[in-house]
């Protein structure tokens, strides 16, 4: 599996792709598979209007509105190697239209990285390194700091509601104790599949954590410093190959449940392949790095440059830790017991954490996993109901 990875990824940094090329291995899966967030808003007759934050390091993010009652707005997070479309991706059972349907107004965020926010003011993604030098510090500290004001400004609100799943959650964590100003800025927050500690993961994914500190070695020598990217040729094969009959087996049953936990009867074979055209999408080799040093060395903490670059930059030998008991923001925590990135046990060390726990919830299937959160089958049924009770408080 690693070194299949490794080919992938080496394969990524000769042969780049354009994207008619990618475009052209979606050709055989179904229309949505090609639409962005606004096409997939109007497929399901909503209206979605499109925006451009900067933030204030100078990258360009593109966030998505369904406009709604602006006394009400919330913002949408969403995972690593996700975009603001797997919000979407169910159709008239996704999450971001049933918020709408409720009257809310939806808004969605895309951190930089991913196809919509690889702009800059002066840095090219394609040319330059420096353009991928950030992790979910960045996506915390400036990505999602810029968006809660440009949606407060435009909205005339003095706060909002957050929704976020998996990486989603680490960044507004991260936000929440590295700007604690923002915390009264955040209305209530609704953590799904929160990730912060990653002590307690099991095989493939601990394994691949035990060769983190090679693997991102050998990304850095070959000069790989976006990963898993839109464009890259790792996306052209993974759809070429997933899309196939095979596919469900060999990229979901073999591929991507080992690491996420497994529920076939909620992630049926023909939305796996109209998913494709969305997922996964690119994020950085640096950030992949922050998160592999937090399962690591067990500390939720900034990212570890080394002694000699942390006493520099931090006064410290170690990175500091995030201070979580400056997350004074309301919060809600979902989670599944089958959730091999999410798992029970890391949720319940950043549970014993935080101050302003309003909930704590163990979905009852008994395989609800990482994905089920927004792409189960039955999510609209089995979670979205309480969700929408706990925003109603608040909202």
């Amino acid at each position: 599996m690693l070194l299949l990875l490794t080919l992938l990824i080496t394969l990524d940094t000769v042969l780049p792709l354009s994207m008619d090329t990618i475009t052209a291995t979606l050709t055989n899966l179904p229309e949505e598979s090609r639409y962005n967030f606004t096409q997939l808003a109007n497929k399901y007759s909503l209206q979605a209007r499109e925006y451009d934050i900067l933030t204030e390091d100078g990258y360009i993010l593109t966030l998505f509105n369904i406009p709604g009652d602006k006394t009400r707005p919330v913002l949408l997070g969403h995972g690593i190697f996700g975009t603001s479309d797997i919000f979407l991706t169910r159709g008239n059972t996704s999450f971001a239209y049933i918020l709408a349907g409720e009257g809310y107004d939806v808004w969605a965020l895309n951190v930089r990285g991913t196809k919509y926010s690889r702009r800059h003011v002066t840095l090219d993604p394609d040319k330059d390194k420096a353009f991928w030098n950030f992790s979910i510090q960045e996506h915390g500290f400036y990505d999602l700091a810029s968006n809660i004001d440009f949606i407060l400004e435009k909205t005339g609100q003095k706060s909002l509601s957050i929704v976020g799943i998996s990486e989603g959650t680490t960044i507004t964590f991260i936000l929440a104790s590295t700007k604690p100003e923002y915390n009264e800025k955040i209305r209530v927050f609704i953590a799904l599949a929160p990730v912060v500690y990653l002590q307690n993961l099991s095989p493939p994914s601990s394994t691949v954590m035990q060769f983190s500190t090679e693997i991102n070695y050998l990304l850095e020598a070959i000069g790989q410093e976006e990963v898993f990217g839109y464009k890259s040729i790792y996306k052209a094969i993974y759809n070429i190959i997933c899309a196939q009959k095979i596919g469900y087996d060999l990229c979901l049953r073999f591929g991507v449940f080992p690491v996420t936990g497994a529920d076939s009867a909620e992630l049926e074979p023909e939305f796996f392949i109209a998913s494709l055209g969305q997922f996964p999408d690119g994020t950085s080799r640096k950030n992949l790095a922050h998160y592999a040093q937090i399962g690591k060395n067990k500390r939720f903490a900034q990212y570890d440059y080394g002694r000699e670059k942390n006493l520099e930059k931090y006064n410290s030998d170690l990175p500091p830790l995030y201070n979580l008991t400056k997350a004074t923001l309301d919060t809600a925590l979902i989670c599944g017991k089958n959730d091999k990135i999410s798992t029970l046990g890391d949720v319940e060390i950043l549970r014993r954490q935080i101050p302003n726990l309003i909930s704590y919830r163990v979905m009852e299937p008994e395989f609800f996993n990482h994905l089920d959160h927004v792409w189960g089958k039955n999510v609209h049924k089995i979670s979205y109901p309480f969700i929408l009770k706990l925003l109603s408080k608040y909202n």
